[in-house]
């Protein structure tokens, strides 16, 4: 018996590095969107064991791979008893900002419990995925979300539409640890921290707004950019191009640029085919969409 599914992306419109937490982590405010853009896993019962395969060089296959540890963590918490083999095709750029590895530790927790036959809760499921990084939770739900805490707490949002997005990676890999470490000191400095009153509609209402312009904020853009000047050619490039909005997402190293029709962006495309640089169409995936497609 066999399951594939899709692991889609996800961008940040927004992500404010709000102080450091007295647990050594980041507070920061997010809000979160899934794209169109995915791998591929593939997930194969097995009698006992688990194992995995990827296509690409630079991503293990041991018990360090975030999907193997989803894997563990339900068999676990599950004693399901069951093994499994998972091939993923990536599809997405690596340590490139977009949760592909988040993605796939989420995707493997909802395809397991198909696979396996066995039931977790709602508030235990999301526990399990925030024990494989931040952004894991966000990716049971997809969509448009407000994630508070260290990213992962979300909550979701009115989805926000576009339709004409152009994802650009010029070929480097930023680990997520990096971008934080070389923080200046007043994003660092531990301090009572304030939280946002969760008011959604204040959160996003800028965005949310057919026709409004997207306030495109990401804080760690000016560390990464000290350490990675190629990624300033990026965003110059493209608002060069005539993308409407042009932001860094999550810790780097892809780029997105908002585009006003297909015809803007297929230009802005044809601009950049000398630079050698990655780039992938997409558009925002609304949760209705995502939930179904993972079916």
């Amino acid at each position: 018996m066999a399951l594939t599914l899709p692991s889609f992306a996800k961008i940040n419109w927004t992500l404010e590095i709000l102080g450091k937490r007295p647990d050594g982590y980041h507070e920061v405010r997010t809000l979160l969107q899934t794209v169109s853009v995915a791998d591929e896993l593939t997930f194969e019962l097995a009698g006992q064991g688990i194992t995995v395969h990827c296509d690409h060089p630079e991503v293990p296959c041991d018990e360090t791979n975030l999907a193997y540890r989803a894997a563990k963590l339900l068999s676990d918490f599950t004693s399901a008893g069951k093994g499994v083999h998972i091939r993923i095709a990536k599809r997405l750029p690596v340590a490139a900002g977009l949760g592909g590895g988040s993605g796939n530790a989420a995707v493997t927790l909802l395809a397991l419990q198909k696979l396996w036959d066995v039931r977790v809760e709602p508030r235990d499921l999301f526990g399990l995925a925030a024990k494989l990084g931040a952004d894991a939770p966000f990716f049971l739900i997809g969509g448009t979300c407000l994630g508070v805490g260290r990213g992962d707490e979300v909550y979701p949002l009115a989805d926000v539409n576009e339709e004409f997005l152009l994802l650009v990676n010029p070929g480097i890999s930023v680990p997520t640890r990096d971008a934080y470490a070389e923080l200046p000191p007043e994003l660092t400095k531990p301090k009572a921290i304030i939280k946002m009153p969760l008011s959604f509609e204040a959160a996003y209402a800028a965005i949310a707004r057919p026709g409004a312009p997207i306030p495109l904020i990401n804080d760690l853009e000016n560390t990464v950019f000290a350490r990675h000047p190629a990624l300033v050619e990026v965003k110059r490039r493209l608002k060069q191009v005539g993308a409407r909005g042009v932001l860094m997402s999550g810790s780097g190293s892809t780029v997105f640029a908002i585009f006003d029709s297909a015809e803007a962006r297929a230009r802005a495309e044809d601009g950049l085919s000398e630079t050698g640089w990655r780039s992938l169409k997409a558009r925002t995936l609304g949760r209705t969409e995502y939930l179904q497609l993972l079916g």
